[in-house]
């Protein structure tokens, strides 16, 4: 925790005084991001539950122009255990696609003009015949 911080760690919400005040906190983070998390202890990560109130600042992919065949593009996976896996080529975002769970939250991002974007992919289908 940096000095004078006044963001959660995880989803960048201003805290309010009172999470500010929480005694014996190694990690300043907001009460939905403290709620996501001992929820996803007890009953295992779910990101589609996470997606509807964790994706803050993330758009999704079907709003976008996404150039999907470029190289500046990677894909983003993040498996139902943790497990995280990126790929650049047209050939490795393909078979990310079919290897994807329901389960599994896919994201790509790509350089903008003033920043990084990252979106969610929320329509797999067309994502797939993007990138045929």
């Amino acid at each position: 925790m940096s000095t004078g911080q006044t963001l959660c760690n995880s989803c960048s919400a201003t805290l309010t005084a009172e999470e500010l005040a929480a005694p014996g906190s190694a990690v300043l983070a907001c009460e939905s991001c403290k709620r996501a998390a001992k929820l996803a202890r007890v009953h295992r990560w779910q990101p589609v539950m996470q997606w509807e109130d964790g994706r803050e600042g993330l758009r999704l992919a079907s709003t976008a122009p996404v150039p999907w065949d470029s190289s500046n593009v990677v894909m983003i996976r993040v498996t139902h255990d943790g497990q995280v896996s990126v790929v650049h080529t047209v050939s490795g975002k393909r078979a990310m696609l079919e290897a994807a769970a329901r389960s599994d939250m896919l994201m790509v991002a790509w350089p903008g003009e003033r920043r990084q974007d990252v979106f969610i992919v929320d329509d797999r289908t067309s994502a797939r015949k993007a990138l045929s």
